[in-house]
């Protein structure tokens, strides 16, 4: 049995190293790795590629775009991790994709693990999420407990999200709860509408079925397209309490509480709301709306007025691209 782990690195490659590290001391299961750096413009793929020499053997697999670059540990036939460099940003769905897309061909993994980069794992992890899997094979997509890594007794979420499409509003299920507890599996995921793309075990057979994430979110949104993919392919929605992922959210563009959020995160938000609605809830667009319009009432009444306007220009379609920000 093989676990195949793809972790997209955008101007974060410390993280990603501390997360190869973790990675390294998974017990139980056997796994190799695709790293996306994805077009970050700082020195991102100069500082991957010296951490992966000094602990695995390099070789070029290819120099055009996107080049790849595969290591190997000793007396190994297939690659630890390969690194590919994107030479453009292709959002969080493409630069995930990008990475499947260019695992050694000779790799068949039975699992894939969409791992963030921005997260530090158990050794039991992995194992945990297979073994829940196992226990039913229904189940195409798998979470896991998320907990805070800057506070590593506080639940992100258990698994994933509620998601109300009358409002396009989610809640993280378990938020802010004290870990460890005790966690009913089967009512969080009766409740859970998706899975958090922060992490995701899926299987081969859910690929072939289903496909991979939608490129047309660039970010947000294309966790929940998947679940309803998922959902009309037959498939169940799974989580594994003990298997535990530190996760720094919003480490990268600032998507997490509202005084941290940036223009980019508010951005993408807003116009994924939409996407997602159109596709699979057009029913629910005229309280999407109200809603919609309430928040950016609220960014007002917050102080944030270039974000509500930003946010009110992508709601009444006058905004289709992000706003120059770094």
């Amino acid at each position: 049995m093989l676990c195949k782990i793809i972790l997209v690195n955008w101007k974060r490659p410390f993280d990603t190293c501390a997360c190869i590290a973790s990675l390294e001391r998974t017990i139980g299961v056997e796994w190799c790795a695709v790293v996306c750096d994805n077009g970050s413009p700082d020195d991102s793929a100069t500082e991957l590629q010296s951490f992966l020499a000094e602990r695995y053997t390099e070789r070029i697999r290819s120099t055009t775009e996107p080049q790849v670059f595969d290591y190997y540990v000793e007396e190994s036939s297939i690659p630890r991790i390969t690194l590919v460099l994107s030479p453009s940003n292709l959002g969080f769905a493409g630069g995930n994709n990008l990475a499947y897309r260019h695992a050694p061909v000779d790799v068949k993994a039975d699992f894939v693990w969409f791992l963030n980069n921005d997260t530090v794992v158990e050794p039991e992890t992995l194992s945990r999420m297979i073994d829940r899997m196992r226990q039913d094979p229904s189940i195409g997509i798998c979470g896991n407990t998320l907990v805070y890594a800057h506070d590593r007794k506080t639940v992100q979420a258990f698994g994933g999200s509620v998601y109300y499409p009358w409002t396009g509003i989610m809640y993280e299920i378990g938020n802010g709860k004290t870990w460890p507890c005790s966690v009913d599996v089967n009512a969080v995921e009766a409740r859970m509408r998706y899975v958090s793309g922060a992490s995701a075990l899926v299987t081969r057979k859910f690929i072939d079925r289903v496909g991979l994430m939608c490129e047309d979110y660039f970010l947000y949104y294309e966790e929940i397209d998947w679940a309803e993919r998922a959902r009309k392919a037959g498939f169940r929605l799974g989580y594994a309490p003990q298997a535990v992922v530190f996760h720094a959210e919003g480490a990268v563009l600032g998507s997490g509480t509202t005084a941290r959020r940036s223009m980019l995160a508010e951005y993408y938000a807003m116009a994924g709301k939409f996407a997602i609605t159109r596709r699979f809830f057009p029913w629910a667009l005229p309280t999407v709306y109200l809603f919609a319009f309430l928040q950016v009432l609220r960014r007002y009444m917050q102080g944030y007025s270039a974000r509500a306007r930003m946010m009110a220009e992508v709601i009444l379609g006058f905004r289709r691209t992000p706003p120059d920000v770094q």
